[in-house]
């Protein structure tokens, strides 16, 4: 098939390329190409792809020669790639369901997936869009509105060799994410302090962890490893007794969980959002109701055998089982 892949355009699409999303694509990218699709790719310049590159902009929002407004770089690369659909069998669109009043306009079948949990907006769109392809990256995501079920529930997958299994952890904690209230790390810091571990925090710093976070660093029980690459972030949750996850909103997904267990590291989870999809329990970890619950939780990951934890995470989570069931997709939109 000829697959194009729209992304978001914050960053580059690259193995590493700073952006959850482009790397998603990236890895998705990769592995249709090994299927033997020819795929293209709509996004910015400095991306690198497994295939065609069509470069809507000169660099993310903001970049020189850019735009400043992300939402309008969004509409610039969605409308290149709706202006080029022609040559498709089907275009992939990963920006925020923005397609949807752009696909009566394209040539070719759209798959919408949005990465986030759905808001009202999100779901009119979907109304006013009807008929349309939108699939979902767990059930939990459009649970809200049991009207508007996804055609399809496709799971992250990721690139299983970014990964290294670690049976010999050390007795910290981790805890790895964006500085923001909703993701949990003071939480996970009261936990690490009520257990007597100390606890590994990582992630690109912002205002947010500079007034909350930062001040409770010690280099001792709280330790601050910043921002790392792949290697890193496989060596930071694979040295880790367990990954705690106290988020305080569900979420559509959770990234996080699946690249520990890749590491053979169990998680310890607040049960919201996508959570209980994720989390098989007392395999790949344990999810409670209330923070209050989480550190029993955590105590007992240290029984979980870390080689099945990474077993079925590999079952699970593959980058090639995510590709197969969206090429099911794709095939679906073209009898």
């Amino acid at each position: 098939m000829r697959i194009a892949q729209v992304s978001t355009v914050g960053a580059p699409v690259r193995r590493e390329g700073g952006g959850s999303i482009e790397s998603l694509v990236w890895v998705l990218t990769r592995e249709l190409a090994r299927l033997g699709h020819e795929v293209t790719v709509f996004g910015v310049a400095g991306s690198e792809v497994a295939g065609e590159l069509v470069a809507a902009l000169p660099g993310p929002y903001g970049a020189p020669g850019s735009l400043d407004e992300w939402e309008l770089c969004e509409w610039v690369n969605l409308c290149r790639a709706v202006e080029e659909s022609g040559r498709f069998d089907v275009l992939h669109s990963h920006a925020y369901l923005w397609g949807l009043p752009l696909q009566r306009l394209a040539r070719a079948p759209m798959v919408h997936t949005l990465h986030i949990v759905p808001d009202a907006d999100h779901a009119r769109l979907r109304r006013l869009a009807a008929p349309t392809c939108v699939t979902a990256t767990s059930r939990h995501q459009w649970s809200a509105w049991p009207d508007l079920a996804p055609a399809a529930i496709v799971p992250h997958g990721l690139d299983l060799s970014q990964f290294d299994l670690s049976e010999r952890p050390g007795e910290h904690l981790c805890w790895l994410g964006r500085f923001t209230r909703e993701k949990g790390a003071l939480e996970a810091i009261a936990v690490a302090r009520a257990l007597g571990r100390p606890i590994v925090l990582a992630g690109p710093p912002n205002a947010w962890f500079h007034e909350h976070v930062e001040p409770l660093v010690d280099g001792r029980d709280v330790r601050y490893a910043g921002l790392v690459d792949a290697a890193g972030r496989s060596r930071l949750l694979g040295g880790a007794r367990a990954l705690v996850y106290p988020i305080l909103a569900p979420e559509a997904f959770g990234l996080v969980l699946v690249e520990a267990m890749l590491c053979g590291t169990p998680v310890a989870a607040i049960r919201l959002g996508a959570v209980a999809e994720i989390v098989e329990e007392g395999v790949t970890g344990f999810s409670v109701p209330a923070v209050s619950e989480l550190a029993k939780a955590v105590t007992r990951c240290s029984g979980l055998d870390r080689r099945r934890v990474r077993e079925a995470a590999e079952r699970r989570f593959s980058a090639d089982r995510m590709a197969r069931d969206y090429v099911r997709v794709y095939e679906s939109l073209q009898r």
